[in-house]
């Protein structure tokens, strides 16, 4: 069949992007067009990144492709439907995936949408492909979901089980990864590409989305990765790596077979970075990744409350933290940090726990973002159950982000917060390199006790009993999947 895989991110829609100009392939469907292409089905991939949505509607009637299948997640749904709705009435199969999908099959599917494929994509979708002339046969589909007779149909869901070298190289040559290095090396002066060397995550922090790949994790053998490096280095000139695994550290055995067969091919090694959990940042496990020549790894903090790092199910003390932290810059790693306002019943002291502990660390990065109920997550069904969710947004217009959460301060507040932090920041990183007594370091601190004074009459004079919508602020979060 021929199929066109389409993904919907538009770079000039997004103007918070189009300020940082970080883009990165859509690895997700370069890995889903190189199964179907080994099946032997005909595949284009649409990638919006440098395009405008119009563009899609002359490559739909150029390529007259059987079906389009969409990558969606909670950015992307509304490019998602109005792409769907360009096609129109046009004979041709429409199916849906990705991590926003499986807990809004029914809103998609009353869209015009045949099916919604939940959990991994490549063997539901290769399935629904043979038996897509077969409706009875999508109900021995695992991980699928479709209308019958008006009313929603799911099968059972597909174990992520699929064994990772199964699975061919992502298809890369499918779209213009040098647009994506160009772009990089002309506002950041350098040409990252980026690659992953599993598929999911174990572990349990109740905010986290786990739509896609569940609470599963399988890796890579090292030798495949180093495969894939090699093969990217002889069609691409890079001279980054980015690993966007979700916890890249995760085993042991697994980092120093790595560092060991990179160390035998010098020429492959790159600066790169990557996401570690600070529970998984032993000395030796620093060392090796200085060995492979990190640059920079990124810590999910969340919170300096160890209060709400206990009801976020994070299993990581406040100290440990610390400890990581500082290990990575003692061993000349920079770092990068992710912090979280408005979890839960969070109130003033926590807030400032979390600040210090951004002191303790000194992050050479640290992005915020406002907590947001990700539906299917347990921090959804707890607030939830607690009835402190407000009316979910119009489906074609919003997304989970902008379900309010009674209580929560919104950015009104949490703005405070973030100036807070981040002039926090500032005076200590002044003051470490330039000395107190400079007139510079003055200033931030008087920035630091505004936005803290600010901060606590904030908190003082807020009506809890309110609603507000989240809204995130600084970079957008890694949690949408």
């Amino acid at each position: 069949m021929k199929v066109l895989l389409t993904h919907a991110y538009f770079l000039e829609l997004d103007p918070a992007e189009r300020k940082v100009m970080k883009p990165y392939p859509p690895l997700g469907l370069l890995y889903l067009s190189a199964w179907l292409k080994r099946a032997g089905h005909e595949v284009q991939v649409f990638d919006g990144s440098f395009l405008r949505p119009e563009d899609f509607t002359a490559v739909f009637h150029r390529f007259q492709p059987d079906v389009v299948g969409f990558y969606a997640n909670m950015m992307t749904r509304r490019n998602v439907l109005r792409l769907r709705e360009a096609i129109g009435d046009a004979k041709v199969r429409v199916a849906v995936g990705g991590p926003d999908p499986p807990h809004y099959a029914e809103e998609y599917l009353r869209r015009g949408f045949d099916a919604v494929i939940i959990g991994e994509g490549e063997r539901p979708f290769e399935r629904w492909l043979a038996a897509i002339d077969d409706r009875a046969a999508w109900r021995n589909i695992e991980g699928l979901a479709f209308l019958e007779d008006g009313v929603v149909t799911r099968t059972p869901p597909q174990k992520p089980d699929t064994p990772l070298a199964a699975f061919p190289m992502p298809d890369r040559g499918a779209i213009d990864i040098d647009a994506y290095l160009d772009c990089w090396e002309r506002h950041h002066g350098c040409r990252p590409i980026n690659l992953i060397t599993s598929r999911g995550c174990p572990f349990q922090c109740t905010w986290c989305s786990h739509n896609v790949y569940g609470y599963s994790l399988r890796r890579r053998e090292p030798a495949a990765v180093i495969a894939e490096m090699e093969w990217i280095h002889q069609r691409y000139r890079v001279d980054r790596y980015w690993f966007a695994d979700d916890v890249f550290t995760i085993q042991y055995p697994w980092i120093f077979e790595l560092r060991d067969l990179l160390a035998r091919r010098p020429e492959l090694r790159r600066p790169f970075e990557c996401i570690a959990r600070a529970d998984r940042l032993r000395p030796d496990i620093v060392q090796a990744l200085t060995d492979m020549a990190c640059r920079r790894v990124w810590v999910g903090a969340e919170s300096g409350s160890q209060r709400l790092l206990d009801a976020m199910k994070r299993g990581v003390k406040r100290d440990r933290v610390i400890e990581a932290v500082r290990g990575l810059r003692a061993a000349g790693v920079e770092t990068g940090m992710f912090f979280m306002w408005g979890f839960k019943d969070e109130v003033y002291a926590d807030v400032l726990a979390t600040v210090d502990l951004a002191a303790a660390c000194s992050p050479d990065i640290a992005l915020t973002t406002l907590a947001y109920p990700i539906k299917g997550t347990r921090f959804h069904r707890e607030l939830a159950d607690g009835g402190r969710l407000g009316a979910e947004p119009d489906f074609g217009s919003g997304s989970d982000r902008d379900i309010a959460i009674l209580g929560q301060p919104g950015m009104d507040v949490y703005a405070h917060a973030d100036r807070l932090l981040h002039a926090t920041l500032q005076e200590g990183r002044y003051r470490r390199k330039r000395g107190p007594r400079r007139l510079k370091a003055w200033g931030y601190r008087g920035k630091r006790i505004l936005a803290r004074r600010r901060l606590r009459r904030a908190f003082q004079t807020y009506d809890f009993s309110k609603a507000a919508s989240p809204e995130s602020f600084g970079a957008a979060s890694r949690r949408d999947g």
